[in-house]
């Protein structure tokens, strides 16, 4: 009898029946878990956002101090004025005032536009920073979701090859078969055995990272999303790097707006009397100080706030290519998944077919155990493919979405 010699690395997929259960201990029911729940969960346990979250309360004192018509804190003054130890004609003068810095009316908005403008900067980079951590979660959903599928496959395999191999023993004993068939079989299911152990380890690391990300033990059974419709939103990067020029901007205009310190504005109230005797003279007081310094003292601040601009400019310009060319690529990627499930689903129907005839005839004793051998493994291999493909489908969609900045 020719001894078919068959390839190191097989796997294959059927529906999985009682003989699943002594290849692999029954696994636990996956919690019921949307993306969206994966992702908030991700979300609340990322360091990254904690700090972004901190700056919220400096984004919102930095509104709070725009809003103040005051430059800086105000300044109490107090005078006290005698001739008690020089002509002694008991001269005494006591004067307090209260001085501020304050903004001009387009100092002020200038500011109010800057403290606004670094707000929704920062709003926008919690957002970006939500879309990033959606795609981890995506990505390591699906490649997840993939290795369990490979683990399972492999574990119906091994479980379908012990069923063989043990008909293959009893044929044996009844003479219908050689002792080689016996041997033949038993090197498959140890190989069989060997590729499902290393795809579980692989699926427990790859169940490992997806639970540090979102905190979930078990593996959720998500759906797979639905394409975005037409329209696409702008990607949320795009609005992160929008929003840091406006604020590029928004400094410039404020540099400029304050050319030189600003206007300082005091109140005071004094008290006069000449000698012994004299009544007490009041008065009150107002002054304006305006500097004249001019606009050298903001060159610096105005250079680095043109620095900046011209970084974020280029920033945006080159992340509106890239992000063009994501999408491209996505939509690109979907398609071909698309045609290769397609051509997945016609392989397995096909191959499902041919193993089907191949028991008959194994059966009957027209066919030879290598043969059927090999037909049960191309079988499994396109079931397989079957359900990778539609785990890649899924992924794909998954890329898609995060290239359009769906948050789910």
């Amino acid at each position: 009898m020719h001894v078919f010699r068959l390839p190191r690395a097989f796997a294959g997929l059927a529906l999985l029946g009682p003989a699943l259960a002594f290849a692999q201990p029954a696994q636990p029911s996956a919690p019921q878990a949307t993306l969206h729940i994966l992702v908030e969960n991700a979300w609340q346990r990322s360091p990254q956002v904690r700090t972004l979250e901190a700056r919220q309360d400096e984004a919102a004192a930095g509104l709070a101090l725009a809003d103040s018509w005051l430059a800086s804190a105000p300044t109490l003054g107090i005078l006290q004025r005698t001739d008690q130890w020089t002509d002694r004609h008991e001269r005494r003068e006591s004067e307090i005032s209260l001085s501020a810095p304050i903004w001009t009316p387009g100092q002020k908005a200038r500011r109010t536009d800057l403290a606004n403008a670094s707000a929704n900067e920062l709003a926008s980079q919690l957002a970006q920073a939500k879309l990033e951590i959606s795609g981890q979660v995506r990505t390591r959903l699906w490649q997840a979701r993939a290795a369990k599928e490979i683990e399972i496959e492999r574990a119906d395999h091994w479980s379908h090859l012990q069923e063989l191999a043990n008909d293959v023993e009893r044929r044996v004993k009844a003479g219908d078969l050689a002792r080689s068939d016996v041997l033949l079989a038993s090197q498959e299911v140890s190989l069989a055995h060997s590729n499902f152990i290393a795809a579980r380890t692989d699926a427990k690391a790859a169940l490992a990272r997806f639970s540090v990300l979102t905190g979930m033990t078990t593996l959720p059974d998500v759906e797979i999303e639905p394409v975005a419709p037409s329209g696409e939103p702008i990607p949320l990067r795009l609005q992160a790097a929008r929003a840091a020029e406006l604020r590029a901007r928004a400094a410039i205009a404020a540099v400029r707006a304050q050319p030189a310190s600003a206007p300082t504005v005091a109140v005071s109230m004094r008290r006069e009397r000449d000698g012994v005797g004299m009544p007490n003279d009041r008065s009150i007081g107002i002054a304006l100080q305006i500097p004249l310094i001019g606009q050298q003292r903001n060159r610096p601040a105005e250079a680095a706030a043109t620095t900046q601009l011209a970084s974020a400019s280029a920033d945006l310009a080159q992340l509106e290519a890239q992000a063009q060319a994501d999408i491209a690529l996505a939509r690109d990627r979907l398609a071909d998944a698309e045609e290769a499930l397609r051509l997945a689903e016609q392989r397995a129907g096909a191959m499902q077919e041919h193993t089907r005839l191949f028991d008959k005839a194994f059966a009957a004793g027209e066919r030879a155990l290598p043969e059927l051998l090999r037909s049960r493994i191309l079988s499994h291999e396109a079931q397989i493919a079957l359900r990778q493909q539609r785990v890649a489908l899924g992924m794909a969609r998954a890329e898609l979405n995060q290239a359009l900045g769906i948050i789910p």
